[in-house]
């Protein structure tokens, strides 16, 4: 397709491969390029096309990028294995090994009690003394409160 101005015309020819014309007034009798062959060059709408397809593709992969990055942020923060959970299940962990610090102390107190219990007849006297009430031939027991 060839653009050029043509005098007695006064405004712009397109010539199309084909032989066709097809002609385009300025509306100007004689304007200041008058007389003057004007070539414009060709756009080349192919290029602009893929222009445009290439920025539309990197807005779109831009947006999914995103999207994808929130999705991990949200799953990796409030999801089934999350940072969350995490620190729940951390301070459960101190609580649960605390609860077993105490268990163990009392084990070995009961233990201690039990060997004491089976071996020291000590041991064996004071408590038949206090919890039943026991006493030695020839001694008194008084109460004071409770009986």
């Amino acid at each position: 397709m060839n653009l050029y101005h043509e005098e007695d015309l006064r405004g712009f020819v397109f010539q199309f491969p084909s032989g066709g014309r097809q002609r385009i007034s300025s509306g100007r009798a004689g304007g200041p390029r008058a007389g003057v062959v004007c070539i414009m060059r060709k756009r080349n709408y192919l290029k602009v096309d893929r222009s445009s397809h290439a920025a539309r593709r990197k807005k779109l992969f831009l947006g999914i990028g995103v999207l994808l990055g929130l999705y991990f942020l949200a799953s990796f923060t409030l999801g089934e294995m999350g940072l969350v959970k995490y620190y729940r299940m951390k301070a459960q962990y101190h609580a649960l090994n605390e609860d077993i610090s105490q268990l163990k102390q009392d084990n070995a107190k009961l233990t201690k009690d039990v060997h004491s219990l089976r071996s020291d007849p000590a041991c064996i006297e004071r408590i038949a003394r206090d919890k039943l009430g026991l006493a030695r031939p020839g001694e008194i027991v008084y109460y004071y409160g409770k009986p």
